[in-house]
C-alpha cells in the first residue's frame, strides 16, 4: 500500500528578497546574480476531493504538468500553447525526501510581475493547451505493473489552478481536483441465498454507452466528452466490493442502458427513463440489490442512487454525554488493571475520572490504550515519581520518566479525542520541551472551553498545550507560576507553550513570572485588554507575543530586561504608548513591527544597532532622536512611521542604512548625513522611498556614500538643495543616486546648475541662481558672457556662449560664483562642441516629388550638445525615416512626402521619470508605465513643440493637421506614446526602444507615428479578457473612446459590430485578392469580446511591419486627399502590396502572430487633447 501523504505538501514556495526579515529566510531561493527569484513547485489537493484515484496521497515517481503565466500589469495573462513562462514542466514527487524535482527551474519575472500556475496530473504532452487530448481506459481493472499505472489511475485526472501569485508571497497552495465523474457499483446480497452462497457467485459489471475520448481546456480544467461511444463497456475496477470507474463527463440518454450487471451468468440493465449526466468531480453512487428467487434466478433492483464528492467517506457522530467512570487507583502504575477490575472496556471508556494516585505509566495507558477518551476529570489524583519504561506486553510504546507532581513530556500528547481536561489541584509542573511539540497536551487539537492552571504549578513547559486550537475560553495561570515555556533552544518560539490556542479572554500574567519562553502566546490572537509584563520578569523569548493581535495599551518593558527578541510583540497591534529603559542593550528584528504603537519614541541611551523592522509599521509621532552609538539601521525599521517629523540627524557612528528603513516616512522635513556613513540601501523599497516631506538634505562626507537606485524615489530632487562639503560637488553630481538631484552645492542657498553645453554657434542660456545674501562672479571662461557679474538673492542669469569656429577643438571651464564676504561658492561647469550644423537649423531630407506634399517633421528630445556633436541625433533620425518608409503604403507613397528635421539641443542627455528629473528641450519624460509625455500639464510642451515644427518651411499653422510630428526620444525604454488634437494634428513620441522585434525601434516607428500618427487607426492589442462594454478597469478606453475617435472619422480598423455587411472593410471580405485574409476576428481596442478587426495580424496588433489592408486603405486616402488627387480603389487595388517585412506576405505573415509576439510591455493607446491652440509661428 503507497504511504498516504499530507494534505498539506504540495504547496508553491515564491521566494523573493522583499523584505529584511525575509531576506535571511529565502536568499536559497536567489539566483547567483541577486537577479532571478525562482519558482519552487509543490502541492495539495483539495480536501474535498482524493489525491490520487485510489489512495489519499501523490507517490513517489508520480509526475505532473506545470504552465506558469505572467500578468499583464494587473490583469492575468493568457496560456498559450508555448512561450508561457514555464511550458508543461514536468514535476516528478521524490517520496523519500517529500518533495517534487522541476525538469528545469523558473523564475519569476522581476519582483512586482504576478504570475498564475496551472497544473495536470497525469503528465502528458498537450500540444494545444485548450484541447488537450485525453483518453480514459476501457479496462480500469488492471493494476499498476512495472512502472506503468493501472486502468483505474491512468483514466483520472486532476487540474488545478492558483491565481494572482505575487513574487513576495511566501506559501501559495496549488490546489488540484478531479476532474472526470466516478462511476461506483454496488451489488447488495438480498433474500433467498444460503450461508456462503452469495460470495461465492461469479459477479461481474461493465459500464455503457459512455464516450471515453475527451478534450479538456487546461485554461479551466473543463473536460469535454468527444468521438464515438465504444460498442464495448468500461471494465471497472473492483475495491471492498465495489465496482468503480472513472468516467467522462457526459450526458446519457434517457433508455439507454448505463450498467450491466451479470450474477451466476444472469444478466441485468440498468436503464434511466431521464437522461443521466455524469458531472465532473462528483461520484455517482449505484445500489443494486439481488435476491435468489425460489423457483431460480435472480431478481435485481436499484434499492438506492445517489450523488457525493468524490471518494467521500460517511461520518458517524456520537453526541451523547455520559457520567464519568471512577476509577480509583491505589498504586500509581496499575490504572489499567483497575479500569480492568471495575468491569469496564478500557477501549471503549470516554468518561474517565480517576482518584488515587498515577504516574506516567498512566498517562500512556490514557494515550495509548483508550482511543475514544474525551472527559478527563484528574482533580483528585495525585501524581508520583515514575522511572521510564515499557508496557510488558511487548508493545512498542513507552512512557517518559515522571517526577513528583510532574505531568509527564507526551502525556496525552496528540491525543485528539481528548475533550475535556481538568488538571489536578495537586500540581507542579507540566511539562513540555522543544523540537516537535513534545508537550503534555500538545496537538490535541478537540481539547475546548477554558483551561484553569491549579494553584502551586511553577512551569509550563515549551508546547505543553501548542496547538490546542480548540481552547477557546478562557485561561487562568496561578500566582505560583514562574516559568512558561523554554529557554535553552532557538526554535523554542515554535514550541511556545500555548501557541495556536484560541483563548478568548484578558491574558493576566502573574507577577510572579521570571520567564516567557520562544512563542509562548504565539498566534493567540483572541486575548485581549493591556498587556503587563511582570516587573521581575528576567527573561522573553522569541515571539513570545507575535500575533497576539487583539492586545492593546501602551507597553512598558521592566527594568530586569536588557534583550528584546525577534518578533517579540510583531503585530500585537497595542496602539498605546511604548516605554524602554536606558539599560536594554538589544532589540531583535521586527520586535514591535506592527504594533502600531503611538506617541514619542525615545530610544535606550547605548543603543548600538537597531534591526530589521523593529519599529515597521508602528504610529510614533513626534522627532526621533537616534542613540549616539548607533551604528547600523536596519532594513525597514521605522518604515510606515507617517507621523515622525522634524530633521532627522543620524549619528556619526553609522556607517549603513537599510532598505526601505524610513520607508513613507512623510513627514520628515530633512535628514542629515554623517562623514563616515558609507551606503544607503534599496531593495522593494528605498530607504528614504515615498518621504515626500524631506526638504533639506545635509551630507557630510567627503566621499559620497554608495546609494542603491530608488532609495530616494519620491522626493522632490528639484525643490531643494543637497547640502555637501564645497570641494566634493563635483563628485556628488557625478555619483550615482546623488546626481538626481538638481541643486548640489556645498551651501544651501548658494546654488546654480550643475552643467550648460551649446554647439558651435552662439547660444545662450537662462541660467537661476539661488543666493540668499549679496555674490559676485569670481571666475570664468572668456568665450562665456553673463548678463549679471554680480547682484543680491536669487538671479535670472543670461549665459551665453560665443560662436566657436568650424573644424575647432571642444572646450570646457567653469563659471564660478562666490558669496561676497562668505567662504561659499558653486560652479556650472560649461562645454562647447563642434558640430556642422547650426542650433534650431532646420534640415530639409527628402522633398515631395507628387502631389502637394504631405509634412513629417522629424524632432529630437533628449540629446545634449556632446551626443549631437558625437553624431547620434542625425544617426538615430536617419533610421527613424527610414523606418517610417520602410512599410506599406508609405513604401509605395514615399514620393508624396517631405521630411524635415532639425537640431534641437538639451541641457541633459536623455529623459527623466517620476523619480528622476532630467532636464531636455521639449521637457520629454517618462510618466509611469510607458506613457511618454510634456512635464508641464497644462499642454504647453506640445505646443512648444509644434511652434518649434512650423519653423520647417512648408509647415504652418494651417496645415498642421496634416502633419506629423515625430519625437524621436533618447531613452531605450520600450513604450511610445501618440497625442492627437481633434483637427488630426498629432506628436508621435518614440523611444529609441531595445526591446527584442517586434518592440524595437522600427516597431515604434511604425505602430506610433505611420498608424497612430498618421493612419488615425486604432489599437489593436489585447490585453482584458473582458467585453469592452463591461470592462471596468481604468488602463485604456472602452465604448466612449472608440466612439468618440469614430466621429472624428478615425479608428477606420476598427468596428463595434461584427455585422458583416456594417464593418468599415465590408467591401474587401469578398474581394477576389483579399478574401483569404480579410474576414472578422473578434478582439481589438484591448479586449477580447465586443470589438472587431479585419485581419488576424497587424502592425497595430502587435508592431510587426505590416498593416491590414483596410489600415493600408485609410492611409492611402488620406495621403490622396492632402496630396490634391483623387482616391479611386480600383487604382488602391492596382497599387497596393501584400507587403510584410519587405517579404511576399503569402509566405510571411503567417509567422506573424499576435499572440506569440505580443508586446512585451503594454503599448499606451493615443492620448487625446481635443481642441488644439493656434500656434504662433515665429
Amino acid at each position: 500500500m503507497k504511504r498516504i501523504l499530507n494534505l498539506s505538501l504540495l504547496t508553491i514556495l515564491a521566494t523573493l528578497s522583499v523584505s529584511c526579515s525575509m531576506d535571511e529566510m529565502l536568499n536559497s531561493d536567489i539566483a547567483q546574480d541577486g537577479s532571478q527569484i525562482k519558482i519552487n513547485l509543490s502541492g495539495e489537493i483539495s480536501q474535498v476531493y482524493q489525491t490520487r484515484a485510489n489512495d489519499t496521497g501523490f507517490c513517489n515517481g508520480d509526475e505532473v504538468g506545470i504552465y506558469v503565466v505572467d500578468y499583464n500589469g494587473a490583469e492575468p495573462g493568457v496560456l498559450q500553447d508555448r512561450d508561457n513562462r514555464g511550458d508543461n514542466v514536468k514535476h516528478v514527487f521524490d517520496e523519500p525526501n517529500y518533495k517534487w524535482n522541476s525538469a528545469y527551474d523558473i523564475y519569476f519575472k522581476d519582483s512586482k510581475t504576478h504570475v498564475d500556475i496551472y497544473g495536470y496530473y497525469p503528465f502528458g504532452t498537450p500540444t494545444e493547451v485548450n484541447n488537450y487530448i485525453f483518453e480514459v481506459q476501457k479496462n480500469q481493472s488492471e493494476t499498476t505493473a512495472n512502472g506503468k499505472l493501472g486502468g483505474y489511475e491512468a483514466s483520472d485526472f486532476l487540474w488545478g489552478k492558483a491565481t494572482d501569485i505575487a513574487p513576495t508571497e511566501r506559501v501559495i497552495r496549488l490546489s488540484f481536483r478531479h476532474m472526470m465523474a466516478s462511476a461506483r457499483v454496488t451489488l447488495e446480497e438480498g433474500s433467498g441465498f444460503g450461508e456462503g452462497e452469495w460470495s461465492s457467485l461469479e459477479k461481474s459489471v461493465l459500464l455503457l454507452n459512455t464516450k471515453r475520448e475527451s478534450n479538456i481546456d487546461l485554461a479551466t480544467g473543463t473536460v469535454t466528452a468527444v468521438g464515438e461511444t465504444p460498442s464495448t463497456g468500461t471494465i471497472p475496477y473492483y475495491h471492498n466490493g465495489d465496482y468503480r470507474a472513472i468516467i467522462v463527463p457526459q450526458v446519457v440518454s434517457a433508455g439507454v442502458p448505463l450498467v450491466s450487471v451479470t450474477v451466476g451468468g444472469v444478466p441485468y440493465v440498468l436503464k434511466k427513463n431521464n437522461d443521466f449526466t455524469y458531472s465532473p468531480s462528483k461520484q455517482h453512487n449505484f445500489t443494486i440489490k439481488v435476491n435468489k428467487r425460489e423457483q431460480g434466478g435472480y431478481e435485481f433492483a436499484l434499492s438506492s442512487e445517489s450523488i457525493t464528492a468524490w471518494e467521500n467517506d460517511s461520518i458517524s457522530h456520537d453526541a451523547t454525554a455520559r457520567e464519568y467512570v471512577v476509577i480509583n487507583v491505589e498504586e500509581a502504575g496499575t490504572l489499567e488493571q483497575c479500569i480492568a477490575a471495575a468491569k469496564q472496556n478500557i477501549s471503549k471508556l470516554r468518561n474517565l475520572k480517576v482518584v488515587g494516585q498515577i504516574n506516567s505509566r498512566d498517562f500512556a495507558t490514557m494515550k495509548f490504550r483508550m482511543p475514544r477518551l474525551s472527559a478527563l476529570n484528574l482533580k483528585e489524583v495525585e501524581i508520583v515519581a515514575c522511572p521510564e519504561g515499557n508496557f510488558e506486553d511487548g508493545d512498542r510504546e513507552h512512557w517518559l520518566a515522571n517526577e513528583d507532581g510532574e505531568i509527564p513530556t507526551f502525556a496525552l500528547n496528540a491525543k485528539e479525542s481528548l475533550v475535556s481536561l481538568v488538571l489536578p489541584d495537586k500540581l507542579r509542573q507540566i511539562s513540555g520541551g522543544t523540537g516537535g511539540r513534545t508537550g503534555a497536551f500538545a496537538e490535541c487539537k478537540n481539547l475546548s472551553g477554558s483551561l484553569v492552571i491549579p494553584e502551586g504549578v511553577v512551569k509550563i513547559g515549551g508546547a505543553a498545550f501548542a496547538g490546542c486550537t480548540s481552547l477557546t475560553g478562557s485561561l487562568t495561570l496561578p500566582s505560583t507560576l514562574k516559568q512558561i515555556g523554554e529557554t535553552d533552544h532557538y526554535d523554542s518560539h515554535h514550541d511556545g507553550a500555548f501557541i495556536d490556542c484560541n483563548f478568548t479572554c484578558e491574558l493576566k500574567i502573574p507577577e510572579s513570572v521570571e520567564i516567557i519562553g520562544g512563542g509562548a502566546f504565539r498566534n493567540c490572537s483572541g486575548f485581549y485588554g493591556e498587556l503587563r509584563l511582570p516587573k521581575n520578569l528576567k527573561h522573553l523569548g522569541y515571539e513570545a507575543f507575535y500575533q497576539c493581535s487583539g492586545l492593546t495599551g501602551s507597553s512598558e518593558i521592566p527594568q530586569t530586561i536588557i534583550n528584546i527578541p525577534n518578533n517579540c510583540f510583531s503585530y500585537t497591534y497595542l496602539g498605546g504608548a511604548l516605554v524602554l529603559h536606558d539599560g536594554i542593550m538589544t532589540i531583535g528584528e521586527g520586535a514591535f513591527c506592527g504594533a502600531s504603537l503611538k506617541g514619542e519614541l525615545r530610544l535606550p541611551r547605548d543603543l548600538e544597532v537597531i534591526s530589521h523592522r523593529v519599529f515597521s509599521y508602528c504610529d510614533f509621532s513626534g522627532e526621533l532622536v537616534l542613540p549616539k552609538n548607533l551604528y547600523t539601521i536596519g532594513n525597514y525599521a521605522f518604515e510606515g512611521n507617517w507621523r515622525l517629523m522634524g530633521v532627522l540627524e543620524i549619528p556619526e557612528n553609522v556607517i549603513s542604512i537599510g532598505t526601505g528603513a524610513f520607508y513613507n516616512c512623510t513627514s520628515l522635513e530633512g535628514v542629515i548625513f554623517p562623514a563616515g556613513l558609507e551606503n544607503i540601501r534599496s531593495g522593494e523599497r528605498g530607504a528614504f522611498q515615498d518621504c515626500f516631506g524631506i526638504g533639506r538634505i545635509v551630507c557630510k562626507g567627503s566621499i559620497p556614500p554608495y546609494v542603491q537606485a530608488g532609495a530616494f524615489d519620491g522626493i522632490p530632487k528639484d525643490n531643494f538643495t543637497l547640502e555637501v562639503p564645497e570641494s566634493v560637488v563635483a563628485q556628488y553630481q557625478a555619483s550615482v543616486g546623488w546626481k538626481d538631484f538638481k541643486r548640489i552645492s556645498g551651501y544651501r542657498n548658494l546654488v546654480a546648475p550643475a552643467v550648460a553645453t551649446a554647439i558651435n554657434t552662439s547660444a545662450t542660456r537662462d541660467v537661476i541662481l539661488n543666493a540668499d545674501n549679496e555674490w559676485i562672479v569670481e571666475n570664468k571662461p572668456d568665450w562665456i558672457t553673463l548678463d549679471k557679474n554680480s547682484g543680491v538673492g536669487k538671479a535670472e542669469i543670461k549665459l551665453t556662449f560665443a560662436e566657436m569656429p568650424r573644424g575647432s577643438e571642444n572646450r570646457e571651464g567653469e563659471v564660478v560664483f562666490k558669496l561676497v564676504d562668505e567662504d561659499y561658492r558653486t560652479r556650472i561647469r560649461v562645454s562647447q562642441y563642434d558640430y556642422e550644423y547650426a542650433e534650431d537649423q532646420v534640415l530639409t531630407l527628402q522633398s515631395a516629388t507628387k502631389g502637394n506634399g504631405i509634412n513629417v517633421v522629424f524632432l529630437g528630445d533628449g540629446y545634449n550638445a556632446k551626443d549631437i556633436s558625437e553624431g547620434k541625433l542625425m544617426s538615430n533620425i536617419t533610421e527613424a525615416v527610414e523606418h517610417f518608409f520602410n512599410v506599406e503604403p508609405f513604401k509605395t507613397y514615399r514620393d508624396y512626402f517631405t521630411v524635415y528635421t532639425a537640431i534641437p539641443v538639451s541641457p541633459e542627455s536623455g529623459v527623466g521619470g517620476i523619480n528622476t528629473i532630467v532636464h531636455n528641450r521639449f521637457n520629454t519624460t517618462s510618466k509611469g508605465g510607458v506613457t511618454l509625455g510634456g512635464r508641464n500639464s497644462d499642454g504647453s510642451d506640445y505646443a512648444e513643440i509644434l511652434n518649434y515644427a512650423c519653423k520647417a518651411p512648408t509647415v504652418s499653422n494651417e496645415n498642421l493637421n496634416e502633419t506629423v510630428v515625430v519625437m524621436i526620444v533618447n531613452t531605450v525604454d520600450y513604450g511610445g506614446t501618440c497625442y492627437m488634437y481633434d483637427d488630426g494634428t498629432a506628436i508621435a513620441y518614440c523611444p529609441l526602444s531595445d526591446y527584442g522585434y517586434p518592440t524595437d525601434f522600427r516597431g515604434g516607428i511604425q505602430h506610433e507615428a505611420c498608424g497612430h500618427g498618421f493612419g488615425k487607426l486604432g489599437d489593436e492589442y489585447i490585453y482584458h479578457n473582458k467585453f469592452i462594454d463591461n470592462c471596468d478597469c481604468t488602463c485604456c478606453g472602452h465604448v466612449l473612446e472608440l466612439s468618440m475617435a469614430k466621429s472624428l472619422g478615425w479608428y477606420e480598423n476598427l468596428s463595434l459590430t461584427g455585422r458583416i455587411h456594417d464593418v468599415p472593410w465590408s467591401h474587401l471580405i469578398f474581394h477576389e485578392r483579399y478574401h483569404q485574409i480579410v474576414d472578422i476576428f473578434e478582439g481589438g481596442y484591448m479586449h477580447t469580446r465586443g470589438v472587431f478587426r479585419s485581419e488576424q495580424n497587424s502592425c497595430m496588433n502587435n508592431n510587426i511591419p505590416y498593416f491590414s489592408t483596410i489600415s493600408r486603405e485609410t492611409m492611402v486616402k488620406r495621403i490622396m486627399a492632402i496630396a490634391g488627387e483623387e482616391y479611386s480603389f480600383e487604382k488602391f487595388v492596382e497599387n497596393d502590396k501584400l507587403e510584410a517585412g519587405g517579404t511576399d506576405s503569402s509566405e510571411t505573415r503567417s509567422e506573424y502572430s499576435p499572440y506569440v509576439a505580443a508586446p512585451i510591455v503594454q503599448s499606451m493607446p493615443p492620448i487625446l487633447l481635443g481642441n488644439r491652440p493656434i500656434i504662433n509661428e515665429n
